[in-house]
């Protein structure tokens, strides 16, 4: 493995945007496509970059959601790199539970980091604040 790529997006910038679609509103078996953009900023606070994000919503069960998250993260004059990762909510919302490690491998990437293979995660704070790490694979 070699150094990670740090950078991090705020759910709380006024940059970020959503938009929800219902797809089916019922208390039984909600279903919503979630859409975001936001941009990404390095350690210093610049922002480098931009997530964009295509978020699924399905109810299971009572007060169990899956949530599957499809992320890419264009680094300007770069390049890009895409993820995907799932987990339950006890709510029907797409925002990651607090304080929890969120790992997957890279699924496609552009520009100079065409052909790389890693791991992504990602930790979210009550603050807003996402950081992302990458680490890419030798």
């Amino acid at each position: 493995m070699s150094c990670p790529l740090s950078f991090y997006f705020n759910s709380k910038d006024p940059n970020f945007f959503t938009k929800t679609v219902v797809i089916n509103d019922s208390t039984t078996n909600y279903v919503a496509q979630v859409f975001i953009t936001a941009p990404i900023y390095n350690q210093c606070g610049q922002v480098i970059g931009s997530k964009v994000s295509s978020d699924t919503i399905q109810q299971t069960g009572p007060n169990q959601y899956v949530v599957t998250i499809d992320s890419t993260y264009t680094f300007y004059n770069i390049g890009t790199i895409s993820w995907n990762v799932n987990f339950i909510n006890t709510i029907p919302s797409q925002f990651y539970p607090l304080n929890t490690l969120f790992q997957s491998n890279i699924t496609s990437t552009t520009g100079v980091y065409l052909g790389k293979k890693g791991i992504v995660s990602l930790v979210a704070q009550s603050n807003g604040v996402r950081n992302v790490n990458i680490v890419f694979k030798k």
